[in-house]
């Protein structure tokens, strides 16, 4: 049986698709079956031709399987469609303008070997060559717990939004039928919530096992259409979350708070991007209408606190506002923007 599937989607990535491959071959090993799905969602350069070119030249153990997309869907139906196609224990997703660091299949290897009943190992990541996500990590961290624990580790951003560069045990999603929403230009956070949010133990790793390069920071600058699906993907995101927000009373160590909170930090995120890009009406309809949602939820939750931190913006509260405890949260919605910054490059 393949153990793991490397799933490898690639659009327009003709000047990068050839590297990332390599990086790829480069984790053969003679001990463990390895196969690679690349899916090619209808470039329109020279992708594919590369991605035929490269593979053709390769003699070694790892067996790739092409696919092609008739017509352009997006990364979403791109990794369903390598999902599906895939046959291993566990999946990888990789991008195309990303890298595989040398030594990266075997750290994982090691890990599930420590930590066999891992549901989700987690490498870390040089994003854009200059920072380091895990940058207090010395050794492997396991967090165990379902359910809210475990969310509540992802809103305090312990664990990233990201679905690349983590290994998944596939029947967990297939079990829970977790896939990427392809209505959504960004998926990972729909994705990434619903997974944590299924599995029993996830293990972090300090080896920097994946280069990741925002492809965000050329393709927002190009292209209004893209932001506008990226609000539309943050709206989604917080309208799942304010279905799911557990129950004041039921939920401790904060977590009532720090779900409410990452939701009030994506639309922070928004806002500042809206200075900077220009938003369809549509989308700012969307925006305010979660926003609203927010502040009704948490107003008839009974939790005030939050009710006046949310209503400050602009308002009469924001001079009323001297409890230490807006700095906590002023702290935590400043984590959920750094962590959307470096999604979109910023």
């Amino acid at each position: 049986m393949t153990y793991i599937s490397i799933i490898l989607t690639a659009y327009n990535d003709e000047k990068t698709v050839r590297q990332c491959l390599e990086s790829i071959i480069a984790q053969e090993n003679a001990d463990m079956q390895l196969e690679c799905i690349v899916v090619d969602d209808c470039s329109s350069d020279d992708t594919l031709s590369v991605i035929r070119h490269t593979v053709g030249s390769y003699t070694g153990n790892i067996s790739f399987h092409i696919f092609r997309h008739q017509s352009h869907h997006g990364v979403s139906r791109s990794r369903n469609t390598g999902l599906q196609r895939s046959n291993g224990y566990y999946v990888l997703f990789v991008n195309a303008s990303d890298m595989l660091l040398p030594g990266c299949i075997d750290a994982y290897m090691v890990n599930l070997m420590r930590h066999w009943d891992a549901d989700i190992i987690v490498g870390n990541v040089n994003i854009n060559q200059r920072q380091r996500l895990f940058d207090g990590l010395s050794s492997a961290k396991v967090i165990g717990g379902k359910g809210d624990v475990m969310l509540h580790e992802m809103l305090r951003g312990h664990l990233y939004l990201f679905a690349y560069n983590k290994l998944i045990r596939k029947e967990l999603l297939t079990n829970n039928h977790i896939v990427f929403d392809e209505t959504l230009p960004y998926a990972d956070l729909l994705f990434s919530f619903a997974a944590f949010s299924s599995v029993s133990n996830v293990v972090l790793l300090p080896d920097v096992t994946y280069n990741y390069q925002s492809r965000l920071v050329n393709v927002m600058g190009q292209s209004e259409k893209w932001i506008n699906g990226l609000m539309s993907s943050y709206t989604a995101t917080c309208d799942y979350l304010l279905d799911k927000a557990p129950r004041p009373e039921s939920s401790d160590g904060g977590y009532y708070q720090a779900h409410q909170l990452f939701i009030y930090g994506l639309l922070s995120h928004a806002n500042l991007l809206q200075k900077e890009y220009s938003f369809n009406s549509q989308v700012k309809r969307e925006l305010a209408h979660v926003r609203s949602r927010l502040v009704s939820q948490t107003k008839n939750d009974g939790q005030k606190l939050l009710y006046l931190y949310f209503k400050q913006d602009g308002s009469i509260f924001s001079g009323l506002l001297k409890n230490p405890v807006f700095k906590n949260y002023d702290q935590h919605v400043a984590d959920v923007r750094n962590v959307m910054d470096v999604l979109t490059g910023h």
